[in-house]
C-alpha cells in the first residue's frame, strides 16, 4: 500500500536548513479502500475511509515532517510524505528480544502520545479510524484465518504445545469478540487515547549507543485510533520482550508507564486510573495475544530460508520460548476472564 524512496538531492541553492537527504512516503489508497468496501458491505456501515478529509498517514512527532499531501476528490490515488531521513538506524526483528530498560523508552513514548490526544478537538479525532476492530480485523479474522493459524501453529514442537492449542482451539469463539474489543474502553470506564494501532517490534527505529538502545522514532500510524491503552501495550511486550520477562515484569512495566502519563498529562484530567488500566490489559491479552500469532508462521519460513544453521537454531528458541509463553498467557487470561464474568452474573 506503500513504497518508500531516499531522495538524495542536488540542491541548486545550497542552504544550513535543507537536508542532505530526505525519505518520500508515496501511498496509495485503492487496496484500504478495496478492503474497506467490502468490510462495509458486510457491516452495512459508512465507509469512512472515502472521506477526501482522511489524513494520508501520522508519523511520531520526533520524525520531522517537510510536506505532506492528503487524499482528495483531485487526488483520490496518492497521497504521499516528504520526511526526515534517520540514518545509523537498527531494527529490532520479533526473533530478538529488548531488555526492559529499552522498553521503557517506549512506555514513554505511548505516554507522550496519549496525553497529546487528550488535547485533540472533536474534527481532529474524526480524522482516525473508528471502531477499528470490526472496521479492519473483522474481514481479517475470518473462520479461514483461524484455521490457517491453527495448522501454522500445529507444526510447533514443544512441551505439552498439543494440548495448549487443543485449548486454544475450542477458546477461539470466546477470543474473538472484536465487537467487544471496539466498547473495551466504555465497559472499563475509560477515556480512549489515541493508540498506534499496529505497535510492534519492526514499526520501532532504534539507534545504539554502544551496547544500549535508544528510540528514534514511532513509524507506521496508518492504523490509529481512538480507543483502549491495552491494545498497544499488549502488543509491543508480547513482541518486543522475552516470555519471560512480559511474564514477570508486565505489572510493573505498568505502573512504570503509568508514572509516565501521569508526567505527560500535567494538570490534564488523567484518562483512566491504574487500576483500570491493569485490568484492561488482563482483560484484552487473550485477543491481543491472538492478535501477534499470525505473525509467526512468515517468520519461522524466514528464519528457515535465511543465515547459517547455528543462528537459525538460536532464533527459533528465542521465537518457541516467546510463543510458548504467550500461548500459555492467552489461556490463563482467557480462563481467568471467563472466571470472572461467571462470578459477576452470580453476585
Amino acid at each position: 500500500m506503500s513504497r518508500i524512496v531516499l531522495i538524495d538531492p542536488d540542491w541548486q541553492r545550497k542552504d544550513k536548513e535543507l537536508p542532505e537527504k530526505f525519505i518520500v512516503k508515496i501511498l496509495t489508497q485503492l487496496a484500504m479502500e478495496q478492503l474497506a468496501n467490502e468490510i462495509a458491505k458486510e457491516k452495512k456501515v459508512e465507509n469512512r475511509l472515502s472521506n477526501p478529509e482522511l489524513k494520508a498517514t501520522i508519523e511520531y512527532h520526533q520524525k520531522r515532517i517537510f510536506y505532506m499531501k492528503k487524499f482528495s476528490k483531485n487526488n483520490p490515488l496518492k497521497g504521499y510524505i516528504i520526511m526526515e531521513y534517520l540514518d545509523n538506524l537498527k531494527t529490532v526483528h520479533i526473533y530478538e528480544n529488548i531488555t526492559t530498560e529499552s522498553m521503557k523508552q517506549i512506555l514513554r513514548a505511548i505516554a507522550v502520545l496519549e496525553a497529546i490526544s487528550l488535547d485533540f478537538s472533536p474534527e481532529e479525532r474524526d480524522d482516525f479510524i473508528d471502531k477499528p476492530f470490526t472496521g479492519i480485523y473483522g474481514v481479517v479474522y475470518n473462520n479461514e484465518t483461524l484455521g490457517n493459524l491453527m495448522k501454522v501453529l500445529r507444526t510447533l514442537k514443544g512441551d505439552n504445545l498439543s494440548e495448549k492449542l487443543n485449548r486454544l482451539e475450542r477458546a477461539l469463539p470466546y477470543l474473538v469478540d472484536l465487537e467487544w474489543a471496539d466498547r473495551l474502553p466504555e465497559e472499563m470506564g475509560m477515556r480512549p487515547v489515541l493508540c498506534h494501532g499496529d505497535l510492534w517490534s519492526m514499526n520501532i527505529l532504534w539507534r545504539t549507543n554502544r551496547d544500549n538502545l535508544k528510540i528514534a522514532a514511532l513509524i507506521d500510524f496508518q492504523t490509529a485510533h481512538f480507543g483502549c491503552p491495552a491494545f498497544d501495550l499488549v502488543r509491543v511486550m508480547c513482541t518486543c520482550l522475552s516470555g519471560k520477562d512480559r511474564q514477570e515484569q508486565w505489572e510493573e512495566l505498568l505502573n512504570e508507564f503509568y508514572g509516565y502519563l501521569k508526567e505527560e498529562c500535567g494538570n490534564r484530567e488523567m484518562p483512566y486510573t491504574l487500576k483500570q488500566l491493569k485490568e484492561s490489559y488482563r482483560r484484552f491479552f487473550p485477543l491481543g495475544g491472538l492478535m501477534v500469532m499470525p505473525m509467526i508462521g512468515p517468520l519461522f519460513d524466514i528464519i528457515c530460508k535465511n543465515g547459517d544453521k547455528e543462528q537459525n537454531q538460536k532464533r527459533f528458541e528465542l521465537v518457541m520460548e516467546k510463543t510458548e509463553c504467550l500461548l500459555d498467557d492467552v489461556l490463563y487470561f482467557h480462563n481467568r476472564n471467563m472466571e470472572e464474568k461467571r462470578r459477576e452474573k452470580t453476585d
